[in-house]
């Protein structure tokens, strides 16, 4: 909490030191101002295209213009006896307007009659006081980084309790827009902070070239920030409430930033509005936000390297890359090779190589290239037939020379392709919900190949918040994930470059020289498929399909399983694993038989079995 509230400090900070600036800070009781269409003494025009500001700082702030010699503004409030009231006229610091110079008149209840005759009839009972002119010295006003020429001023103690009437009119010069500050003179609100970044928007008008100073500070204060998350993800984990106030500082600078440039190049202060909606700039702050901060926190998010996320555990160069792996269990008891599927890492395999160890097995379980502990090269390379490569080369470099392969999903599918290349190197094939027909990526991953949009998508999609509803979406059963089970599965996310590993991943092909989808009849070893009823990724129908084209394969089919069938029912899919191994060592034709569907509990593998 400490840092989410030295943002606050800061901005509060900001905000105190911008309001000290300020001549007069002062809170509005007036209601809001309403256009007359029968003004006293007739019809004296409206402020048509007037911005009106009902906050403490800037009192009724109203954006205003003259369209001829005969348009007289006029607005209404309620005043009570007492009131200490305040209007003044400004003039947008453009050389053409310099010459502009309205008149400003007060009319109501207990005002002396005028002097003068005025353009308008003051009804009977009223009486007006006609501002004074303040010169036409030059004024720069530091909330809107805008300079003013004042003009009329009046200040005067109200008289009596009632209905008063603020009117403008005078000779128009140029576009003739003013701004017109009416209200109460008090001391400063704390809600002026709370409110200011709205104020601010309402009360945007020109900015001169000379003041371009200003666009610097919103990239000023986010350098800050960025400096502030880099120093403190030095030394610890960024803890997710300090991400989403990173993120909300950093869509409230953007949005400044394009309010800032937008008033510097239009040169229509009011007319902004008609340019850039509130609505648009949010939208643009949001999108600039997203982009923005998925390249900024990258190096928050992705902070070890291979060496600090897998600790002692054993890498192997193979063609040029670090590959991660795992070897347990005695060497020369018969060897079982796990595949993790896509997004996963050798965490997944924790279950089912505890048992397997148990039951005496040598277990190597390898993260394949871009996942888990091992190299992410921005290169597109990623294709089944280099996994499968790859995974070949651990075991040339751990002496292996046949094993049982063990794949889940993607996993499963770089388990057929070894099986396809090198038929001599497979005993046995299990495959879990594997993903044996596509010939393409998905979806998603056709836009994660674009360039910037491409990132943005993989940074966000791989984000660790998403973990957990991840696991749930491709679960049908949700038991299992545990807190520590999601950290297991987020912690390669914090290895650096991972999501633009991801980016890789979608540009590179499917598929080798030899895909799989149509070499699968060329799959002859004993074959293992396990598959949840309720798959949402590669649907059970595929093992149907599998059960058809494969000449020697086992199909058990989970009910209430989901597509992690290892994680969901995990008892079960060991059991059903170490029974296909131990009969697959002793035989090699004979396995096929029709598609058991089962329940997930130890007692039904036992039995199926």
């Amino acid at each position: 909490m400490k840092f989410a509230r030295s943002l606050v400090l800061v901005y509060t900070l900001i905000l105190a030191s911008v309001s000290s600036c300020a001549a007069d800070l002062r809170t509005a009781r007036a209601e809001v101002p309403i256009l007359e269409t029968n003004a006293p003494g007739g019809d004296y025009g409206l402020f048509e295209d007037g911005q009106y500001v009902p906050e403490p700082w800037f009192m009724w702030f109203v954006l205003g213009e003259l369209s001829s010699a005969e348009d007289v503004d006029m607005a209404k409030f309620d005043y009570q006896q007492g009131d200490r009231f305040k209007a003044e006229i400004f003039i947008p610091g453009h050389e053409e307007l310099r010459a502009f110079n309205p008149n400003i008149a007060l009319i109501g209840p207990g005002l002396p009659q005028p002097a003068e005759p005025l353009p308008f009839e003051i009804p009977e009972g009223m009486g007006a006081i006609v501002a004074t002119s303040d010169g036409t010295f030059d004024y720069f006003d530091i909330f809107t980084q805008m300079v003013y020429f004042p003009r009329a001023k009046i200040e005067v103690i109200m008289p009596q309790t009632g209905r008063y009437y603020v009117a403008v009119w005078g000779e128009p010069v140029g576009m003739a827009r003013y701004a017109l500050d009416i209200g109460i003179m008090e001391n400063f609100a704390p809600q002026v902070l709370v409110r200011y970044p709205i104020n601010w928007w309402e009360v945007r008008d020109y900015l001169q070239w000379g003041h371009w100073p200003a666009l610097l500070v919103p990239p000023l204060i986010a350098a800050v920030l960025i400096w502030l998350m880099r120093r403190l993800a030095r030394r610890r984990p960024i803890r997710q409430y300090e991400q989403i106030t990173f993120a909300i500082a950093l869509v409230g600078l953007t949005a400044t930033f394009i309010v800032l440039v937008a008033q510097q190049t239009t040169g229509y202060g009011p007319q902004i509005a008609m340019t850039f909606s509130i609505a648009a700039v949010i939208a643009l702050a949001l999108a600039g936000s997203v982009v923005w901060g998925a390249y900024i926190l990258t190096p928050l998010r992705e902070r070890l390297n291979l060496r600090e996320f897998a600790g002692d555990d054993q890498f192997v160069w193979v063609n040029g890359y670090a590959i991660h792996y795992t070897d347990d269990g005695p060497h020369g008891a018969p060897a079982v090779v796990l595949i993790h599927g896509f997004a996963s890492s050798v965490f997944t395999w924790r279950n089912v190589k505890a048992a397997l160890l148990s039951a005496g097995y040598r277990v190597i379980a390898v993260d394949q290239l871009g996942s888990g502990a091992s190299a992410r090269p921005a290169e597109p390379i990623y294709t089944t037939q280099t996994q499968a490569e790859l995974v070949l080369g651990v075991l040339d470099a751990l002496g292996v020379k046949r094993a049982h392969f063990v794949g889940h999903s993607f996993g499963g599918r770089v388990a057929m392709q070894i099986a396809i290349l090198a038929p001599e190197r497979v005993q046995s094939l299990a495959a879990l919900a594997p993903e044996a027909f596509a010939t393409d990526r998905p979806g998603i991953a056709r836009w994660v190949r674009l360039p910037i949009i491409g990132y943005v998508l993989a940074f966000y999609s791989t984000s660790p918040w998403l973990v957990r509803p991840g696991l749930r979406f491709v679960s049908a059963r949700h038991e299992w994930i545990t807190e520590a089970v999601v950290k297991g599965y987020a912690g390669p996310l914090y290895v650096r470059g991972s999501a633009l590993a991801q980016v890789w991943q979608a540009r590179s092909p499917k598929d080798g020289a030899k895909p799989v989808p149509h070499n699968l009849s060329a799959i002859t070893q004993p074959t293992l498929l396990l598959w949840g009823e309720r798959d949402p990724v590669f649907p059970a129908e595929d093992g149907a399909r599998l059960v058809r084209i494969l000449p020697n394969v086992r199909l058990h089919v989970f009910e209430g399983v989901g597509h992690i069938v290892h994680e969901e029912c995990p008892e079960a899919t060991q059991r059903a694993i170490l029974d296909f191994l131990e009969l697959s060592t002793k035989t090699h034709v004979g396995l096929s038989f029709p598609a058991q569907h089962q329940r997930c509990t130890s007692e039904a593998s036992e039995s199926a079995a």
